[in-house]
């Protein structure tokens, strides 16, 4: 419904949107985005550089505790701002230099601004609605937007629909008339695709749990589609108390799981084994040359869990993996037979609900857990600097430390020169996968149920149909005279 300064295409590669084209200056520490020309908001008012120069500094401001504003700390004065060491909002370096133009200036040069500019947080907000409305601002009759599509409607945690906007000039026109999008619950239970199966809906993601049906199917299964998409599941340690501040127990960790397994049997083919933390086809993507490193391999584990002193397992303490999402148990079962099968070691799986998770989290209570990580946009600066660059308690999620490692990431972070950056982050991601900083299982793959009468979906450099984030996925779409 938002349209910000870029976009992201079905190649995951930056598309002009609200600005028609940038530069950065010569030191990499400016960047000038220029707007387009006719742009306009859903009630007709201009698009200007002003809307965005307030949305930025919105997603900084303290007052809006909004969990992604550290996305924006290579601004000038955005981190000192957010945390509170000046309240003065002008200290943060964007600024509107006129109607079309906006500038932001960073305290490095900052490669990956124009995608962090493509993230959904870096729209722009129309300020007049959120001071009349406050957080009511965004019902339906007050959510002013400025992309292609606008909000008709909206039911709370049942459906949403969007209608085509006329005042849209951009470069990512729509053709459907109408989207609508209604909440399933599919997670826990099978039979979940009862409303597509009845041609309520024309799109509808599945889980695994459905895959076996949906294959032996013979209408389903030619319209399921299994893509990639850039999600990591790893389990990771505290490494700063016992016993997984050792480094041989966490290598026999990482050596007694059988990553094929957990993929094909588990996952129904719904994931690929990992080996280092970005996925396929992401850029940077290390292509199994660290598959050696964690490996599986019960006897090299059960060599690494006797060097670390615990032989066969033996005096080894019980541990206690977290899992945050029920439809993870499956695979922490797995995990916690093969720990007991391969090295003799005891777990317990404790299932914490979300919320309780974060906090727990970010204080460093957890000991050992299975999680993943999604991408927020398609630069190793954010799955490798924002995930695994160590930080202060209440900041880092995982608290894992290794200064050569920290020193790669952020000379890479402000690297121009592409070829330079991207070795850097190759030296990181081999120091993360050998000092075990995560014990990386698999790459998320996604499974849709597509009608044939949706058209216009184009595929990736790879052959698969993108997932659909912040790209130009909806735009593409059109309807094929084959609907019934």
């Amino acid at each position: 419904s938002f349209e910000g300064l870029t976009r992201l295409d079905h190649n995951n590669e930056l598309t002009a949107a609200a600005a028609d084209r940038w530069e950065a200056s010569p030191d990499g520490t400016r960047w000038t985005f220029h707007l387009r020309r006719g742009a306009r908001w859903t009630d007709g008012r201009p698009v200007t550089a002003h809307d965005f120069e307030y949305a930025f500094k919105r997603m900084v401001d303290p007052a809006s505790a909004n969990r992604n504003a550290s996305f924006y700390y290579e601004i000038e004065g955005a981190k000192a701002f957010n945390q509170g060491q000046t309240r003065d909002a002008d200290t943060v370096g964007v600024r509107a230099i006129d109607d079309h133009t906006l500038e932001i200036r960073t305290t490095l040069p900052c490669p990956y601004l124009p995608y962090i500019a493509s993230f959904p947080t870096s729209v722009p907000v129309p300020r007049w609605q959120v001071e009349k409305y406050g957080p009511g601002w965004s019902e339906p009759g007050r959510f002013v937007t400025n992309s292609t599509f606008k909000l008709d409607s909206w039911d709370h945690g049942a459906r949403f629909e969007f209608v085509l906007d006329p005042n849209y000039n951009g470069p990512h026109k729509g053709f459907v008339e109408r989207i609508i999008g209604k909440f399933l619950d599919t997670r826990m239970m099978a039979g979940g695709t009862l409303s597509y199966e009845n041609d309520e809906i024309d799109q509808q993601d599945v889980t695994p749990i459905d895959l076996p049906r949906i294959r032996s199917h013979p209408g389903l299964s030619r319209e399921l589609h299994v893509s990639k998409d850039f999600m990591t599941h790893f389990l990771f340690f505290n490494a700063d108390f016992p016993p997984f501040d050792n480094l041989k127990v966490r290598q026999a960790i990482s050596h007694a799981i059988d990553r094929e397994a957990i993929c094909r049997v588990l996952l129904q083919g719904m994931g690929m084994p990992a080996w280092s933390m970005l996925p396929p086809g992401f850029p940077g993507y290390a292509d199994g040359k660290y598959r050696d490193i964690q490996r599986f391999d019960p006897e090299r584990a059960r060599q690494r869990l006797r060097e670390a002193g615990y032989p066969e397992g033996r005096g080894f303490p019980r541990i206690e993996m977290w899992i945050n999402n029920m439809a993870r148990q499956q695979v922490g079962q797995a995990i916690q037979e093969m720990l007991k099968s391969h090295l003799g070691i005891d777990m317990t799986l404790r299932v914490v609900e979300n919320i309780s998770y974060r906090t727990a989290q970010y204080q460093r209570k957890i000991p050992f857990s299975l999680i993943q990580y999604h991408y927020d946009y398609p630069d190793p600066n954010n799955m490798l600097a924002m995930v695994w660059r160590s930080q202060p308690a209440g900041y880092s999620r995982h608290p894992w430390i290794n200064a050569e490692f920290d020193r790669l990431v952020d000379e890479a972070a402000s690297e121009m020169d592409a070829a330079r950056r991207f070795r850097l982050y190759d030296q990181a991601q081999r120091i993360l996968a050998e000092d075990v900083g995560a014990v990386f299982l698999y790459y998320g793959m996604k499974a849709s149920l597509r009608k044939p009468w949706l058209k216009g979906i184009k595929r990736d450099r790879d052959g698969e149909y993108p997932f659909w984030g912040n790209n130009t996925g909806y735009f593409d779409i059109y309807i094929g005279d084959t609907r019934p």
